[in-house]
């Protein structure tokens, strides 16, 4: 069960960051022209060495791009749009594919329709919370809210709610979590009946 649930939360991790590409490339419609694998050890030595408080460090530490795949602007220097893979957000979304691998596990034979709209709009919402895309529009930064202005939101007003992406990443994950306990629950009695 755990090298199935593994190999489940691996292939779902995938399949977001497929998603998230697609979903730039059809907003853009412009291949990537670049990707640029960083040296993350290497980088985060340097942030070690060079930041004096450990919190600061940790910090900036998680904010260290592992990958981007983007496209730069002809006549500039500088990325119109990317997809960037940081050690925080990669953290998250394996673990609501773990979440999503071990729900699909316990309802392979009787599914709650409860425990399958929890795991659902838990996984959904932090998974949107979750998502590293930049845009020029947007300052270039990789957040989740550049999604929004992709889809034609303002974007001062899709930045401007930014800050909240970790209480709804929250949310997300203890809803999901509560589909799979519910799951989890049902089977139990299930069981015992």
């Amino acid at each position: 069960m755990i090298l199935k649930v593994a190999w489940q939360t691996l292939l779902l991790v995938m399949i977001y960051y497929a998603l998230l590409l697609g979903g730039v490339l059809l907003r853009f419609q412009a291949w990537p022209d670049y990707v640029e694998v960083y040296p993350w050890v290497g980088n985060i030595r340097g942030i070690l060495a060079g930041t004096p408080s450990w919190r600061d460090a940790l910090s900036i530490a998680l904010d260290e791009p592992l990958l981007e795949i983007g496209r730069t602007l002809p006549d500039y220097a500088i990325s119109e749009w990317n997809l960037t893979i940081v050690p925080d957000k990669l953290a998250i979304v394996a673990a609501i594919a773990a979440l999503l691998a071990v729900h699909r596990h316990l309802a392979r034979r009787s599914c709650r329709i409860d425990a399958a709209v929890l795991s659902g709009a838990g996984s959904a919402t932090a998974a949107l919370a979750s998502a590293t895309v930049g845009w020029t529009v947007c300052c270039g930064a990789p957040s989740w809210v550049v999604i929004f202005a992709m889809l034609g939101l303002w974007a001062p007003t899709a930045m401007a709610i930014e800050p909240y992406g970790g209480p709804i990443t929250l949310a997300g994950l203890f809803l999901l979590a509560g589909g799979v306990l519910v799951q989890a629950c049902f089977n139990r009695a299930k069981e015992r009946s």
